[in-house]
């Protein structure tokens, strides 16, 4: 008898300092895993060369030309990345994703810290951010690693920090390209670090998710406009951003799943939408609603130095492609907002996608979607960003009032416009 009870007393204790198991999250944060590419890749990754802030520049190839040059990492092995990041949702209790799913071995981790971002690379009142109760772990290759939760009361719009220090044999794999945020190389995990180098990416982090239930969980998914390519870094100007801080307090959480270069039918910069919908949606705690906006680059790239023996792009075949999104996400119960395509003639001015990225052909197409996507009944709802972000003057070029610039991707004032014209469709949510 006294066996037995020992034996369910440690039971108890044990279960006692477990999560519980009915314990739901919700995603308060994420970005996009993507693979960190090689030289013959579209950017620079802007990842650490090494340890010193190294970096290794090779030139690109595009097709037949050498355009840009890019940053890959030469090591992370042994280094300390701070990421500050701010949060769409409030939170008592957090608990981080590191991703390794484009990993080819085991990715050390040493040791994770959480802590409230004092600005720049320093930081406060940190955290130890344990994994199985240890503070060290090991990411299989083509795995996730979700953290014990951290005590760590966080409103929406709370400015943290999470800093990772790496294994002595890590190396870069997996991580975010377009942050719009930027993180730091740093000589130790210390409340006002040396910074090593600046970095305008992600690494590894690839969401965070809180313990408060949200009525609704909304994940935005679509290419560069979404991603924020547009936007001012460090400024949270992207149109997520926006949407996340006008709905937190109507209980509804909003999480970015952009990818600058994403595609629907073809992976790229990242994977397309049609492959990655099941990581970075579907398989989302909590998720019920997905804004999908995409298809700019579908019709663009091809005959461009990204594609250029691509042929051009056929309405069946985006037709195709939204239709298996909506089959996807309806048979997981979820409910699918649609954006229409903005235009985009004139963009890319300067640089040698120029002269091919638009062409009223391409056009065209995209008037063909617009049109298509306006008359379906696929969907649960449509977001018209073609009308809200179109110049009255010309419909097929950007409003400059919305125009970042490059003719292509909203700056703030279009991102802030884009979150207004969704937020309507959130708030009625679902039917009854």
């Amino acid at each position: 008898m006294r066996t037995l009870t020992q034996a369910t007393a440690t039971l108890l204790s044990m279960s006692l300092a477990a999560p519980a198991l009915t314990e739901s999250w919700t995603p308060v944060w994420m970005a996009s895993p993507q693979a960190v590419w090689s030289d013959t890749s579209v950017f620079e990754t802007g990842l650490p060369g090494s340890i010193a802030g190294a970096t290794i520049r090779q030139p690109l190839t595009l097709g037949h030309a050498s355009v840009f040059e890019t940053g890959l990492p030469g090591s992370i092995a042994g280094a300390t990345i701070r990421q500050p990041l701010t949060l769409g949702y409030a939170a008592d209790r957090l608990r981080l994703v590191l991703s390794n799913i484009h990993g080819t071995r085991p990715l050390p981790i040493d040791a994770v810290t959480l802590a409230r971002s004092g600005g720049a690379a320093r930081v406060e009142a940190p955290q130890p951010v344990l994994f199985g109760g240890r503070p060290s772990a090991l990411i299989a290759p083509g795995a996730e690693l979700v953290s014990d939760p951290v005590p760590y009361p966080v409103e929406a719009g709370d400015r943290i920090a999470a800093t990772l220090r790496f294994g002595p044999t890590a190396r870069a794999e997996d991580f975010h390209w377009d942050a719009r945020e930027t993180s730091y190389l740093i000589d130790a995990d210390l409340l006002a670090p040396k910074v090593l180098a600046e970095i305008p990416a992600r690494l590894t982090l690839s969401a965070v998710l809180s313990d408060r239930p949200a009525r609704q969980v909304v994940i935005a998914m679509g290419d560069s406009i979404t991603d924020g390519n547009g936007a001012p870094m460090d400024a949270m100007a992207r149109w997520p951003d926006y949407l996340a801080r006008a709905l937190s307090g109507q209980e509804i959480a909003v999480v970015n799943a952009g990818i600058s270069g994403g595609r629907l039918l073809s992976d790229g910069m990242g994977r397309s939408v049609l492959a990655r919908l099941g990581q970075d949606a579907l398989a989302m705690p909590g998720a019920d609603t997905l804004v999908l906006l995409i298809g700019t680059n579908d019709i663009a790239w091809p005959g461009t130095p990204f594609a250029p023996e691509a042929p051009p792009m056929q309405l069946d075949r985006l037709q195709a492609g939204f239709l298996q999104v909506a089959a996807r996400v309806h048979a997981q119960g979820m409910r699918l907002i649609l954006g229409t395509i903005p235009p985009f003639e004139g963009a890319l001015p300067d640089t040698p996608m120029a002269a091919s990225y638009w062409s009223p052909k391409k056009d065209a197409l995209r008037r063909e979607v617009n049109d298509w996507l306006r008359g379906a009944d696929f969907h649960d709802g449509l977001v018209d960003f073609d009308r809200v972000l179109g110049a009255e003057d010309d419909d097929a070029r950007l409003n400059r009032t919305y125009d970042s610039g490059d003719h292509l991707h909203p700056g703030a004032e279009g991102n802030r416009a884009m979150a207004e014209a969704v937020a309507p469709t959130l708030l009625k949510g679902p039917p009854p």
